[in-house]
């Protein structure tokens, strides 16, 4: 797969040799609104024998049109992870723009020619919702700015239990630590990727070893608690119980850590590259009045993933 990466003003030069059908969208968390769309375009790439290509964007474009937090400039699925993910879907080539204010700027009809026709598409596919700009540039009006030159298709998006299924929806979910909702709404287990470090061993001091997980700042991650998770380390995945939070038992202005107890496993594994799959929230975090209530606790929460893991090999 080819990804290309554009600044905004576009090389006057810059013209894509093979036709293509391409699917446009930010495409945070590629869920199942998300695939329905790229699965859309992907039918008709070969329907007409030709190249699935993606436009998509380098960070939310919500960045150039307000004031958001660090907590909302997070990201579902980080741009390496969906890269990847476009991959297995089968897309050929990936044009990554830079989503800046004098790229938002462009009229409709300006982003079609310098865009779209430099791409060289056959058919645009996004969802019915899907813009590109100003409040004119949506898909409806699409039709009008191809000018004939290519195919509109607009996608209505999947629901899930009558309710649209959307990205913010799923980020929703996430701060609420409904892991469950959002893997529905993935289609797939929530993941993410961290570098194993050091932390303050108390794991390894109540009985519980853990492997303290780095993320990106840009990561959005579950709520605060207790969860069943898969960790993969190189080519093995291992079953685990991890633990997002504060560590309160121990004080009330600790950071929020991730710690992974991997079950049955023993091995320094600090300075790893790992991937977490996030599968079952067991609990919030609670303030334990002295370490033996503490162990007594995670004793259960072991016990309770163990009972799932050996639930879903039965």
């Amino acid at each position: 797969m080819e990804i290309i990466k554009i600044h905004h003003p576009i090389d006057n030069n810059f013209k894509s040799s093979d036709k293509c059908v391409l699917a446009m969208g930010y495409f945070d968390g590629i869920h199942l609104g998300h695939q329905k769309v790229i699965e859309k375009a992907k039918e008709i790439a070969i329907k007409k024998h030709l190249d699935l290509a993606i436009l998509t964007y380098d960070h939310k474009p919500s960045i150039v049109y307000k004031q958001i937090s660090s907590h909302e400039r997070r990201n579902i699925t980080l741009n390496d992870y969906k890269m990847k993910l476009f991959k297995t879907f089968g897309v050929k080539k990936v044009f990554l723009v830079n989503y800046s204010f004098d790229f938002q700027n462009q009229s409709p009809i300006e982003f079609v020619n310098n865009y779209l026709i430099r791409f060289n598409v056959d058919t645009v596919v996004a969802g019915v919702d899907h813009t590109y700009g100003s409040k004119d540039a949506d898909m409806k009006n699409m039709i009008g700015y191809s000018d004939g030159r290519f195919d509109v298709c607009a996608v209505d998006l999947s629901s899930f239990n009558d309710k649209k299924i959307s990205s913010t929806a799923i980020r929703h979910n996430l701060d609420q630590g409904d892991i469950k909702t959002v893997n529905n709404l993935l289609g797939r287990p929530f993941k993410t990727f961290g570098l194993v470090v050091h932390g303050l061993a108390r794991g390894r001091e109540l009985g519980y070893p853990t492997a303290n997980i780095e993320h990106s700042e840009f990561q959005w991650l579950p709520s605060i608690g207790i969860y069943v998770v898969n960790i993969t380390i190189g080519d093995k995945t291992y079953n685990g119980m991890a633990s997002i939070g504060r560590n309160v038992t121990f004080g009330d202005k600790n950071p929020i850590t991730v710690e992974i107890n991997i079950l049955d496993f023993d091995h320094n594994i600090y300075g790893e590259n790992v991937s977490i799959d996030w599968l079952y929230r067991i609990r919030g975090e609670v303030k334990f009045d002295g370490v033996d209530n503490l162990i007594n606790q995670l004793s259960m929460d072991e016990k309770f993933t163990r009972k799932f893991f050996n639930k879903k090999q039965g």
